[in-house]
């Protein structure tokens, strides 16, 4: 179950598809074209240019990816 408030696409997905108007239809499908638009064109994700904060040291947190050693028998 939800807990937030439903949105204008939420209350005409909701909506008996044979009660539906011209314009809920149009509302319908100018949501789906907007979130395709979005979606292909990568999202509203922007990558950050300034970061702040240090870069990442993996071989101190213990996930440095290392080679097992190979033992050899002669």
């Amino acid at each position: 179950m939800s807990t937030t408030e439903p949105n204008d696409i939420d209350l005409l997905m909701s909506k008996d598809p044979l009660d539906m108007s011209e314009a809920d239809l149009d509302a319908i499908i100018a949501y789906n074209r907007n979130q395709r638009a979005a979606r292909e064109s990568g999202g509203s994700r922007k990558a950050r240019k300034d970061s702040a904060s240090p870069p990442l040291d993996l071989a101190k947190l213990g996930l440095k990816i290392t080679k097992p050693k190979v033992e050899r028998r002669m």
